[in-house]
């Protein structure tokens, strides 16, 4: 079945960590930042009003919506002179606390072990719209090339993003499988683009009804090299 495939792609997000917790832990410590440095910002704003602020502000540039770097960037360059502090500084730093925040990751139990596996066979990528970065997590060793939507200002399920990847590995879209954990972006997408499209579904979500039902589906990476190599997975 997967005969010509030579490169295996994922989403990072809760595909390969949960991202609801991360970005929790990335929110607080800019919060708390912003209270030591930029005072009068938390003095104005508590925690979820920051981040319902942030969600307004989100709508002003349709760039944002492919580009969260850049919007949080501007969203606190726009807070910090909202306050009478130096935009650039307020953004620059606290981009950075965030930043570093955000690549803190806790990888689910079957990653970094069915990786490396992987990795001896495969040649491995990433493809994401968010602003994880794969040599901060700490998988550049193991990820050959990694796309993100900020990087052609194209977000998934848009199919040029797909076709970019196949480009940087120099491999068709028959060649390639793509394994997320989102209905739409990730597996029809990608199966849309020509790729072997891989649903992981670690929470035992239902499918969507409107949408084509998955071809394949794992509920963690284990399963993927299962699907991949039934007679060496997990060797």
């Amino acid at each position: 079945m997967f005969d010509q495939v030579t490169v295996v792609a994922f989403d990072l997000d809760d595909t390969l960590w949960p991202c609801m917790p991360t970005l929790h832990r990335a929110e607080e410590a800019l919060y708390q930042f912003l209270q030591q440095r930029f005072p009068r910002i938390t003095e104005n704003f508590a925690p979820d009003q920051m981040i319902e602020l942030r969600r307004d502000f989100c709508t002003r540039d349709k760039r944002y919506m492919v580009d969260m770097s850049a919007m949080r960037y501007d969203f606190l360059h726009h807070i910090g002179e909202l306050h009478d502090y130096d935009g650039e500084q307020v953004s620059q730093q606290g981009f950075d606390v965030f930043f570093e925040a955000r690549q803190q990751v806790e990888f689910y139990d079957d990653v970094l072990p069915c990786l490396q596996r992987l990795q001896q066979r495969f040649r491995l990528g990433a493809i994401s719209n968010g602003n994880a970065s794969i040599e901060h997590v700490g998988l550049g060793h193991l990820f050959e090339h990694s796309v993100s939507a900020s990087d052609l200002q194209v977000a998934k399920p848009d199919p040029l993003i797909y076709e970019h990847f196949a480009e940087r590995f120099d491999a068709s879209p028959q060649e390639i499988i793509y394994v997320g954990d989102h209905p739409a972006y990730d597996v029809v997408g990608s199966s849309e683009a020509g790729y072997h499209a891989v649903w992981i579904n670690r929470e035992q979500v239902p499918w969507p009804e409107h949408l084509p039902d998955p071809r394949h589906q794992v509920t963690d990476l284990h399963e993927l090299e299962a699907l991949l190599d039934p007679d060496t997975a997990g060797r």
